[in-house]
């Protein structure tokens, strides 16, 4: 579902409709003003349709915007029109994993956890080709290795000009779970300190003694440079994942992951730790 929206265009039409009504203008009103039809700012403001830079200064004039706004929403349209790569694979990936990548790409800052398996973006080729042909879901071969081809190119936020800052959480009992046999684990431990040791990845793992640990799942929070942006939460379940902007969610999840750093061991510590777990196979 290429066509989906995403979380930057959902945004950009919350604040052209926060815009809209401080000018106490009625949507009809806005389009009347413009020339459009009368649907199109309901569709732009619903995430419908995209606007164009042309239709997006039009309006911050109608609205009365000062050049600053209009400056952050032109950023935030740039966000929605970037290069695509994932299109390729729509075949095998849901709108809900198409807009974690979009997440990912737009962010500039993410804080993860999860208790069951090592972050995507912190996976290891042979690790995560051992998770997509294991387990009771397991995919036909074609689709095992073009989600494997995901997986590995969406790790290219970490190391590209303007890397996004990741900081992870990690079960201890992930670092025990033998996924693709010892040999599997013991290349995934050894990239997370090759990984681990670049200046924009912090990683810090969660000792099974600390009641900290008794969490299920996974859970991403994503920031973006502007500060304005509450951010978004991005929830992994069982067959499943969710998408969320609610503010209250927000607010809780960072409560959450907070708790879970701070209960976490230091990032050397967990760096000792991972190397004498590697160690022991």
């Amino acid at each position: 579902m290429a066509g989906a929206p995403n979380y930057a265009r959902r945004r950009l039409g919350s604040e052209m409709r926060r815009l809209r009504l401080e000018a106490d203008l009625s949507g009809e009103d806005a389009a009347d003003a413009c020339g459009w039809d009368k649907s199109k700012i309901s569709r732009i403001e619903n995430a419908r349709v995209a606007v164009s830079r042309h239709d997006l200064h039009v309006l911050c004039r109608l609205y009365g915007a000062d050049t600053g706004a209009s400056t952050r929403l032109e950023g935030w349209l740039t966000d929605t029109r970037g290069p695509r790569w994932w299109s390729g694979y729509t075949d095998v990936i849901s709108s809900s994993y198409e807009e974690l990548i979009e997440l990912e790409g737009q962010a500039s800052e993410i804080r993860t956890a999860n208790a069951n398996l090592v972050p995507g973006l912190l996976q290891c080729k042979s690790y995560a080709a051992a998770v997509f042909s294991t387990g009771p879901m397991i995919p036909d071969p074609d689709r095992a290795d073009a989600l494997l081809e995901v997986r590995m190119k969406r790790q290219r936020v970490l190391a590209r000009e303007d890397p996004v800052k990741l900081t992870a959480v990690i079960a201890e009992s992930v670092l025990r779970c033998e996924i693709g046999g010892r040999a599997g684990l013991a290349d995934q431990l050894r990239h997370l300190l090759e990984v681990g040791s670049q200046p924009n990845v912090r990683i810090r793992v969660l000792p099974s003694a600390s009641t900290a640990s008794a969490f299920i799942g996974g859970i991403t929070l994503f920031d973006f440079p502007d500060n304005d942006d509450l951010g978004v939460l991005f929830i992994e379940y069982h067959g499943g994942m969710l998408v969320k902007d609610d503010g209250r969610d927000i607010r809780r999840s960072r409560r959450h992951l907070d708790y879970l750093f701070a209960n976490a061991l230091s990032e050397e510590a967990s760096r000792q730790h991972i190397a004498g777990r590697l160690k022991d196979l």
